[in-house]
């Protein structure tokens, strides 16, 4: 059965300021802390307080909204909707929390509803193993390489967490392929792709896997290390003599 949270967990926000995500119409979970932890009941990461949401800037947001709604302010889903943004194509079901542990009730009425008004769903759970009924909704997220066959067998794509300093494409035990994130890898290059332009994360359509170097809070500061020692690109100004 696994972890779950009430349907008043859920609290919206129609933009964001997420770079990488793009502005789009997002899901946070937890009118408390303990329900926001409670949704990631058995995630390692959060175990290891590795977890980039529950222990970085997403956290701290969070904090602030649940602040704003005890005075009031409207997180619906449907204040949400009616304040997204023209240009956001998803709805990111997730800032923090794992949706897989909101009702499933909850769940198909706020797809419905995000789906109607012509968005893509984005979303990923840990709870693959327990939740057989989110395949095909949300990407199974996964610790390792070694559990993403397990996962594809149920049926559901997937997500992996890569190590920190990963580059590249890669393959799981059974052959699947993988690619890095397309925001992640576009911003190792300098350039700029948002989840919102991608949407290869949506779990209803097919897809490579995909992986998501390690960007929690313990590397964040060897991926910064890592990128400012990388050498500047040669260019033809270099050897220019005149």
């Amino acid at each position: 059965m696994g972890p779950q949270v009430p349907a008043t967990a859920a609290m919206w926000t129609g933009t964001t300021a997420n770079t990488k995500t793009g502005d789009v119409p997002t899901l946070w979970i937890g009118q408390t802390r303990g329900e926001s932890l409670a949704s990631c009941k058995g995630c390692p990461l959060l175990e290891s307080k590795d977890c980039y949401a529950q222990f970085g800037r997403p956290s701290m947001a969070h904090t602030s909204m649940r602040r704003a709604q005890t005075r009031g302010k409207d997180y619906s889903l449907r204040n949400a909707l009616q304040t997204a943004k023209r240009s956001a194509k998803m709805a990111r079901f997730g800032a923090i929390g794992d949706p897989g542990a909101l009702p499933m009730a909850y769940l198909s009425k706020a797809i419905k509803a995000v789906r109607s008004i012509g968005l893509d769903v984005v979303g990923y759970t840990h709870h693959w193993r327990v939740k057989p009924h989110l395949a095909g909704v949300f990407m199974a997220s996964c610790d390792d390489v070694s559990e993403v066959d397990g996962a594809l067998a149920a049926g559901f794509r997937a997500a992996v967490v890569l190590p920190w300093d990963h580059k590249g494409k890669f393959t799981t035990p059974n052959g699947a392929t993988g690619i890095v994130c397309p925001a992640m890898a576009a911003e190792e290059k300098g350039k700029s792709v948002t989840c919102n332009d991608c949407r290869l994360c949506d779990g209803s359509k097919p897809g490579p896997v995909i992986g998501f170097p390690n960007h929690g809070p313990k590397y964040i500061k060897k991926r910064s290390a890592a990128k400012a020692a990388e050498p500047t690109p040669s260019t033809i100004l270099d050897s220019l003599d005149i």
